[in-house]
């Protein structure tokens, strides 16, 4: 790929950011995941603390503190998750029209598929059991406390994904490559990944 521009969705625990990050390193591309809420913030002149609760989360049309700070991108009275949305979806169509990159979720897929920007779609997936194992060992938490914030995690995800694309969340047809993290590992999973970027 002469421009490559790389959207990677992930299960919770399955070690998509691990391996987006240094895939980014491999491929000598940026790298966005939660750098895309501050650039969304500064776009729109919002503070941070402001946004970052809504990322990547589908608002309750019925409970929401409406925004009323920011500049003319900002469509003032909007929920700070839709407010969220609308500008990291201009950040990344940005950055994708400008570098090479890999954007981290946040419906990047959807949104450059919206704006003709052509990309390469990636889904990391990884068997339950083995993402409890890794977030109970990363977030030092039992395996019972994994496996309900995996869950809870994952139906964010996807009810976020649904609400704003009208795409279902993980379902393979919707993506150029999906790949299960377990069966290779991190590190091979990575080298799997830079040989097939580096084929295109």
């Amino acid at each position: 790929m002469e421009h490559m521009v790389i959207c990677l969705s992930r299960q919770y625990g399955s070690g998509g950011r691990e391996i987006g990050r240094r895939l980014a390193e491999r491929l000598g591309i940026a790298f966005y995941d939660r750098e895309l809420i501050e650039l969304a913030a500064a776009r729109g002149e919002i503070r941070v603390s402001k946004l970052e609760d809504a990322d990547e989360r589908r608002g309750n049309p019925w409970l929401f503190e409406s925004l009323y700070e920011g500049n003319g991108a900002v469509n003032r009275g909007s929920s700070p998750n839709d407010t969220l949305y609308w500008l990291q979806s201009e950040v990344i169509r940005d950055k994708a029209r400008k570098e090479n990159c890999i954007l981290v979720g946040r419906c990047a897929d959807q949104v450059l598929n919206r704006a003709g920007i052509p990309h390469l779609s990636l889904y990391i997936c990884a068997p339950l059991e083995e993402r409890i194992k890794r977030i109970s060992s990363i977030e030092q938490i039992d395996e019972r406390s994994a496996l309900s914030l995996i869950r809870k995690t994952d139906k964010q995800r996807k009810s976020y994904y649904e609400y704003y694309t009208g795409g279902n969340w993980g379902a393979p047809e919707n993506y150029d490559l999906c790949v299960n993290s377990a069966r290779y590992g991190i590190d091979q999973t990575v080298e799997l990944l830079v040989r097939y970027c580096q084929s295109l």
